[in-house]
């Protein structure tokens, strides 16, 4: 216990020491104000010290009041006003999902760098239009927020398949008690996402939704993944929001 006490200050001392480093010189801007951003992503950007200029919103209501709670930003209805400003280098986008592809592709044409909540879109030809953007105006920097692909345990995981034959995960998403948005886009897209991102492309082999009398939600997913050093097909089973993983 002595040791990994040790190891453990030793962390906490690095990411002291990183965090005071990294300084942000550039501003950037944030649309959406709903519950998750205000919960999750603004703090995270105050925690950073990011130079945030503007929030932008649909609610005129919202936009008044937003400089009185966040000091030095500007609220606006007015998106095309954040991606005129030349000082603005990048654009966090956390806003209803099924606006995502609108708000993304007029990000991209802009050529600043881009934060987008998962999903960035809602079907294969939005995204291969976003894709294709991205070759045509030459954006820097696009991530989707999908943050469990940069989890020490993703990284650990990627290892570990290396070099091992059959395995069996578990993987549990807890959502809480009264989890918000869409069960599939904002929930199950997780377990989902995890699962290819470790074991590759997979095709989807059946999809069924089944719900409690208490109202809870559970979604199956069976797909299968091409193994080609064998030459054959692995299967996988991902259910439920708690994301169990089979394989």
């Amino acid at each position: 216990m002595e040791y990994i006490g040790k190891i453990i200050n030793r962390y906490k001392r690095f990411r002291s020491i990183r965090g005071l480093e990294k300084i942000y010189n550039q501003q950037y801007a944030l649309v959406g104000i709903g519950n998750h951003c205000v919960g999750n992503l603004l703090p995270v950007m105050q925690y950073l010290q990011l130079p945030l200029k503007y929030i932008c919103c649909t609610s005129e209501r919202k936009a008044a009041l937003i400089p009185q709670k966040y000091k030095g930003v500007k609220g606006t209805t007015c998106l095309q006003e954040v991606l005129d400003d030349e000082s603005v280098k990048g654009v966090f986008v956390a806003t209803n999902p099924h606006s995502h592809f609108t708000i993304a592709r007029e990000v991209i044409k802009s050529g600043k760098s881009l934060f987008i909540e998962k999903p960035p879109c809602e079907n294969e030809k939005e995204l291969k239009d976003l894709t294709d953007m991205v070759k045509l105006y030459g954006s820097q920097h696009i991530v989707v927020g999908l943050q469990r692909r940069f989890a020490p345990a993703t990284q650990i995981l990627q290892k570990r398949l290396k070099g091992e034959g059959k395995r069996h995960y578990h993987y549990r998403y807890l959502t809480g008690l009264y989890p918000e948005g869409d069960a599939l886009l904002d929930l199950f897209i997780h377990p989902l996402d995890y699962v290819t991102f470790l074991f590759g492309k997979a095709r989807v082999k059946a999809a069924e939704e089944m719900r409690s009398k208490d109202g809870a939600q559970t979604l199956f997913l069976g797909t299968s993944r091409y193994n080609g050093d064998a030459g054959t097909f692995n299967r996988l089973l991902l259910a439920g929001c708690t994301g169990t993983i089979k394989y």
